[in-house]
């Protein structure tokens, strides 16, 4: 995982379903597009598109909630 873990795992956890890598980047942007809109005090619609399933991501999801992911 990356730097976007915390993301992924916040996403995983509100929404249900663990998300494809490649999807994390738009989770990325919108949680940023949310938080920036929160300080404006507006209220957009954001909408992403996620693809795909994160299956494959699950070890490290595991090793990232353990604490136990290294450093690369």
């Amino acid at each position: 995982m990356s730097h976007q873990s915390p993301r992924r795992v916040l996403f995983a956890r509100t929404e249900g379903i663990v998300p494809a890598s490649e999807s994390n980047h738009a989770i990325a942007g919108a949680l940023r597009e949310a938080r920036q809109a929160a300080e404006d005090g507006t209220s957009p619609v954001i909408v992403i598109g996620v693809s795909g399933s994160g299956r494959l991501d699950l070890r490290a999801y595991s090793e990232f909630l353990a604490c136990d992911m290294p450093d690369n």
